[in-house]
């Protein structure tokens, strides 16, 4: 558990810190699709990919405690 807290916490860092050159441009500007294009648009990735590899994990389980199970 703690690794994957870890992970996640990686991963977290990696998507904001690759998104900071257009968080700070998006200061700059104060245009809506920048900041829009720069702060939502890293959230909702970052949320759907984590969405994504949950159900992954929890399909693969179920597949792997069904095949225990035969």
């Amino acid at each position: 558990m703690q690794l994957r807290f870890m992970n996640d916490t990686k991963n977290i860092f990696l998507a904001w810190a690759s998104s900071f050159t257009s968080v700070m441009a998006a200061l700059e500007t104060r245009d809506v699709i920048t900041i829009v294009s720069a702060i939502v648009l890293p959230v909702i990735f970052f949320t759907v990919g984590k969405t994504i590899d949950v159900l992954l994990q929890i399909h693969l389980k179920r597949k792997d405690k069904s095949n225990d199970e035969k």
